[in-house]
């Protein structure tokens, strides 16, 4: 007998004329149980022996169906304006605009009730240690990567070479016909007379960003830049791409943001564009990292600008600096330095270590968990060194 017929049949027994304790009783129920469903009978409900939902009837979560349109007409403004994000961010901060006060987490109920988000997979770290530079202000780190090739209906390919900031998420977005070394040095330097100078360089490991394959201590005119300028360049681990994710996920920004939501009828109207492009997003954009600011209202510290006629000099020798690269040291114990391998201990296989290369002393220093582990002689073309960091 199931317990809807149990509490029907007592209740019969009663109207019967039996007494409530010899009722319960016998059905191996309490007092407080009988008298319950005695007063819902005496309501006269027709589903008085049912179930009762236990839902709350009032919920503080809850939202008003004006609101909840409110959010769904928000998000779909913004999927139809360019650059702009969509997330319950951004949402949010438009809301506040009309004086609205709604928590995050209510907005993200709603997107989701209504399908209106995608979750992502995220990427599992590993337990291992992995050395990062520390950024707590504005211009230390500098993420830089070039995204491409583009293609244009009418108009052949481009790439993008864009650069972020990795504390205050400022960028600059700087498209390219070609990939050359020259090209990606002007894009540079174009970056860094708007962000400022950064104190370090990440970027991946391309070869028009190290240098040569064939004479790996050559230093390459990208990094020899850097050194020019007192900026210290940082190579991510080989394969890779997940270390520089700021970057990384800045590009998917571009690429559906920007790229993918307009028909450009030539190159001239993608340059013209991603300025436009840039713009909005350093100053509209906003980052939950950033607890909701938008990049320019992140940015802090003092900053050192590249001067607006910087000219690059044609004949650059290496100036004293710092070059430095990430590496995972697989089973085969070795490190590998733009091409060229050194043998490492064991004790290192499977671990992520720090290298240095010091352009002056002419030296490769190992690190591993902050702590010298080994150094090498790391010689260099012989050439005039300069006298002046960084010197303008």
């Amino acid at each position: 007998m199931g317990e809807k017929e149990l509490r029907e049949k007592a209740i019969s027994r009663y109207e019967n004329g039996e007494s409530p304790q010899h009722i319960y009783q016998s059905l191996g129920r309490s007092n407080v149980w009988f008298f319950k469903w005695l007063k819902r009978y005496q309501r006269h409900d027709p589903d008085w022996s049912t179930d009762l939902s236990r839902k709350p009837q009032r919920s503080p979560a809850s939202i008003k169906k004006p609101m909840e349109q409110a959010i769904i007409k928000i998000r779909k403004q913004l999927e139809l304006t360019p650059y702009a994000q969509i997330g319950a961010l951004s949402i949010q901060g438009h809301l506040a605009q009309q004086g609205l006060d709604i928590p995050i987490p209510t907005i993200n109920k709603v997107l989701h009730r209504n399908h209106l988000i995608r979750k992502k997979p995220h990427y599992q770290t590993k337990n291992i240690s992995y050395p990062a530079v520390e950024v707590t202000r504005s211009n230390v780190v500098h993420q830089f990567d070039v995204v491409g090739p583009r293609y244009l209906k009418h108009d052949g390919s481009f790439y993008a070479a864009n650069i972020i900031d990795a504390y205050d998420r400022r960028c600059v977005v700087h498209p390219l016909r070609q990939q050359t070394k020259t090209d990606i040095i002007q894009a540079l330097i174009r970056s860094w007379q708007k962000l400022g100078l950064p104190q370090y360089l990440q970027m991946d490991n391309k070869l028009s960003l190290r240098g040569s394959n064939r004479y790996p201590h050559s230093v390459g005119l990208v990094i020899r830049r850097c050194l020019y300028l007192g900026i210290q360049p940082v190579f991510i681990p080989l394969h890779e791409p997940w270390r520089n994710g700021i970057i990384e996920k800045f590009q998917d920004v571009f690429d559906k943001t920007f790229f993918r939501i307009q028909d450009f009828k030539n190159f001239t109207q993608v340059v013209h564009q991603a300025s436009k492009f840039e713009q909005f997003h350093n100053q509209h954009h906003r980052y939950s990292t950033l607890a909701g600011k938008t990049p320019a209202e992140k940015k802090s510290g003092k900053v050192r600008y590249l001067p607006k006629n910087f000219v690059v000099p044609e004949r650059l020798p290496i100036a004293p600096g710092f070059i430095h690269l990430i590496r995972f040291i697989r089973s085969s114990n070795r490190l590998d330095i733009f091409g060229e391998t050194f043998s490492l201990p064991a004790q290192l296989t499977y671990e992520y270590v720090w290298a240095t290369i010091d352009t002056q002393q002419q030296t490769l220093a190992l690190y591993h968990e902050k702590q010298l582990v080994k150094i090498f002689k790391y010689p260099l073309p012989k050439t005039v060194m300069l006298l002046a960091q960084g010197e303008l």
